[in-house]
């Protein structure tokens, strides 16, 4: 530690025995006796080492201060050393400044490692079901039965269900850092539009639902892998919530694209639509449904943000829901 303190001071030895060295030469030029010289720098010698070891026993303090903070990193604020250096006590402030972002920083990893162990235990639920179908269905098999149609679909509603369920969880790790994902390309809307309808096509079979959708061309700049998983989300919704009667795709332009998913489904309660999009919020058709998760509207509006799409729900109890999605204009395309 003296060592360092040696290291730490020695501008001012060196200076210390410059201006000695320039008195004793003066002293010599106007021949001044050389004992008045000694004594001179007897004396400043003493106050020097006197004043050095005052300030070697307070550097010795400081440095154990902070040896200990190393090691404790809690209630830095409060027990970081006393100093009037203005250039030290910018040094602490930038300590500190940094320890708030470390701290904030911290606090959002552990907020994002939550989020993620609550959505792997909802995938592990969520999956349970599909898999209890399946099971079931081939439980009830005998080895000589061939499988019938009605046994067949459901099965493949089931893997179905499955792969959806894999693909959200999936979604929802890679949002995280969504927007380095993300690429801007044109794409036709009409075209991802009915690429989800055949992708769904099994639900409205076994519901019997009946589909309105007129064919479009229509070329927007965004990104389709995310694009396609909003209109998934939302259509998938649709079917989950809508027992009979007919679910509605219509595209509009005036002025901008504008996509409206229309159902006639059980519909969503005035109390419940402010907070539908909110992370594990599932209203009261959720409370009623235990396969609701409460994160895929979620998703979709925080991917709908990134891709600058407005979107709006409106609803009515047991008359039906439509979400629009709503895109920038030609000429604004771009994402935040």
């Amino acid at each position: 530690m003296l060592r360092s303190y040696l290291r730490y001071r020695q501008f001012l030895f060196l200076w210390t025995g410059i201006v000695l060295a320039i008195y004793a030469f003066l002293q010599y030029l106007y021949w001044y006796p050389l004992e008045s010289t000694g004594y001179t720098a007897l004396i400043v010698l003493t106050l020097l080492v006197l004043i050095s070891a005052l300030d070697y026993r307070r550097y010795r303090r400081r440095l154990r201060q902070l040896d200990s903070l190393t090691e404790a990193w809690i209630s830095l604020e409060r027990e970081m050393p006393d100093t009037r250096d203005p250039l030290e006590q910018r040094y602490q402030q930038l300590i500190l400044k940094q320890r708030v972002i470390l701290t904030e920083e911290k606090e959002k990893q552990n907020a994002a490692q939550k989020q993620r162990e609550e959505l792997v235990t909802m995938w592990m639920h969520q999956i349970k079901l599909p898999l209890a179908s399946l099971s079931l269905i081939l439980e009830s098999l005998e080895p000589e039965d061939t499988i019938s149609a009605s046994h067949l679909n459901e099965m493949k509603l089931a893997l179905m269900r499955t792969e959806q369920y894999a693909q959200t969880a999936l979604k929802a790790i890679q949002i995280e850092n969504l927007k380095e994902d993300l690429i801007l390309e044109p794409c036709d809307l009409g075209e991802l539009c009915a690429e989800v309808i055949r992708k769904q096509a099994l639900p409205f079979i076994l519901k019997k639902l009946q589909l309105n959708f007129t064919p479009f061309h229509q070329t927007i700049v965004t990104d389709r892998k995310w694009l396609g998983f909003i209109l998934e989300q939302l259509l998938s919704n649709a079917l989950k919530y809508t027992d009979a009667g007919s679910i509605s795709i219509t595209f509009l332009c005036d002025p901008t694209p504008h996509l409206i998913i229309a159902d006639t489904g059980r519909g969503i309660a005035a109390a419940d639509q402010a907070r539908l999009f909110e992370r594990g919020y599932t209203g009261y058709n959720g409370h009623h449904d235990f396969k609701a998760s409460g994160i895929g509207l979620y998703l979709c509006r925080k991917t709908a943000d990134s891709l600058n799409i407005k979107l709006h729900l409106e609803s009515e109890k047991e008359k039906g829901t439509q979400v629009h999605l709503i895109f920038p204009s030609p000429d604004l395309f771009f994402y935040r």
